[in-house]
């Protein structure tokens, strides 16, 4: 509290105003008008959560038989509960099926992990139990509830204590030979392949603003850009000016350049646009962080349920319009 007080006086003789306070004022304006409902919020966070700890479901079989079968009993109903109350409302380019099926699977592995902590204290009364509990609790709370959306970054502090409370749970891993490096190597490969989809949509933004650069080189200085991430910051690297919906003429007699199903774009009406290209680019296939029209959304839940997705997925398509 001490330093929090101290930060909030010095920035706000500083800059005119605290930035600690107005951090909490605009992200719960927001809030306000981005946040669905209480359950579909906390569905949303089960699935951060539990995606981005995922390497705990590699470590189930190894766990008592009761807590396996809580879980397989919870599964079905988390599953529709995220059908129900999260995903039939969205607009998707792909399965929407996978969507509420991984998300169903994602928000069991956070409830047994926040289960464990709750069932840690019960049995063991003791200090270090208590630390755990309020360690994931206060962890998962803040993301789920406290910030202006869910983002998988603020899933991380929780990964230390979900690791020691499945070590403190888990059944002894004698008599099983080389075994009992599965779960370690299932956790290691389905990391990798998460971090080799998100490298590949990042690339796949820094390729699509190299070539908008070489395609309209000479049209510099007329150039807009729409949508935010890795493609606007490259773009913008290159001289092309961010779209400002405010005064969508400016943009007349130049080019707009974004990215198909990027939820965060002002529609422009036909007749205002005198000509259009599609250009397309090839990721990782089947996995993603953060396709737009995926339900996958690391970053923000704004675009999606989902930290990541296993599906068919439609490659990242972009156009370049020229608006009259």
């Amino acid at each position: 509290l001490a330093v929090l007080f101290t930060y909030e006086t010095l920035t706000d003789e500083a800059y005119g105003h605290g930035l600690f306070s107005e951090a909490m004022i605009i992200s719960s304006a927001v809030s306000s008008l981005t946040r669905p409902s209480h359950l579909a919020q906390l569905l949303t966070a089960l699935a951060f959560g539990g995606g981005c700890l995922i390497s705990a479901l590699s470590f189930a079989a190894f766990s008592s038989k009761r807590f396996c079968l809580l879980t397989a009993v919870g599964y079905p109903v988390f599953t529709a509960a995220f059908y129900f109350f999260v995903v039939r409302g969205l607009h998707l380019e792909t399965s929407i099926t996978a969507v509420w099926l991984e998300g169903g699977l994602f928000a069991t592995v956070a409830a047994g992990i926040l289960a464990l902590g709750v069932i840690d204290l019960v049995q063991k009364k003791s200090v270090d139990a208590v630390l755990l509990f309020l360690w994931l609790g206060g962890t998962f709370c803040f993301a789920a509830f406290f910030n202006w959306s869910i983002t998988a970054r603020t899933f991380l502090p929780m990964a230390p204590a979900a690791a020691i409370l499945v070590v403190r749970h888990l059944r002894s891993f004698q008599n099983i030979g080389a075994l009992k490096y599965a779960p370690l190597l299932a956790a290691a490969g389905v990391s990798i392949l998460i971090t080799i989809a998100d490298c590949s949509e990042a690339n796949c933004a820094r390729t699509a603003a190299r070539l908008f650069q070489e395609r309209y080189r000479a049209e510099l200085g007329k150039v807009w850009v729409q949508g935010h991430g890795g493609f606007q910051y490259y773009m913008e690297q290159w001289g092309a000016k961010p779209f400002d919906r405010k005064n969508p003429q400016a943009v007349q007699g130049g080019l707009l350049i974004g990215l198909f199903s990027d939820t965060n774009i002002a529609q422009l009406s036909t007749q205002t646009v005198a000509a259009r290209s599609e250009s397309t680019f090839s990721a990782v296939p089947l996995v993603s962080t953060f396709r737009y029209g995926t339900g996958a959304a690391f970053y923000t839940s704004l675009h999606g349920p989902l930290p990541w997705v296993i599906n068919k997925l439609p490659s990242p398509r972009y156009y370049a319009a020229h608006v009259r």
